[in-house]
């Protein structure tokens, strides 16, 4: 019982955590933009797809996203010499230098909430926090039933 006690006291801190930073963290960015932003950037160039596939969006979703980073100069299509139903998606200057501000903006704002911490507590919560986020990455990628009910319609 104690046990159980504690994994929902860990569920509603996390949940706590998730909600605090969604609420400062979306009034002045687009996590989805910025998940496929970043992504391009590190692994690009990309096809439509592939960044659907990564970051488990809808087509439509990701067309969505690449239409206004491409019309903020943030990203250029090009064509793909080996499909030409497709195209594929790199970063520019410009999208590298929103991911680098973004990624300054993160580490600013937890610098700034964990300021009064031990080295040692920041070394215990990255420990902890890398571990849940693995934990939570081989969860996700075990095969389900479950899921967006648009997965589970084309299933049928």
């Amino acid at each position: 019982m104690a046990q159980r006690n504690e994994r929902a006291e860990l569920a509603r801190v996390v949940m706590e955590l998730i909600d605090q930073g969604h609420r400062n963290i979306s009034r002045r960015v687009d996590l989805t933009r910025a998940r496929v932003l970043g992504l391009v950037a590190e692994h690009g160039p990309l096809r439509p797809n592939e960044i659907a596939a990564a970051l488990d969006l809808t087509a439509s979703a990701t067309s969505r996203h690449l239409a206004a980073l491409e019309r903020a100069g943030r990203v250029a299509v090009e064509p793909d010499q080996f499909d030409a139903r497709t195209f594929l998606v790199r970063s520019t200057s410009d999208g590298e230098a929103e991911v680098d501000a973004t990624v300054q903006a993160g580490v600013a704002a937890f610098t700034a909430v964990t300021a009064d911490w031990s080295d040692e507590d920041i070394a215990t919560a990255r420990t902890l926090i890398a571990r849940l986020n693995q934990a939570w990455a081989q969860r996700n990628a075990a095969p389900s039933e479950a899921g967006p009910r648009w997965r589970q319609a084309r299933r049928r």
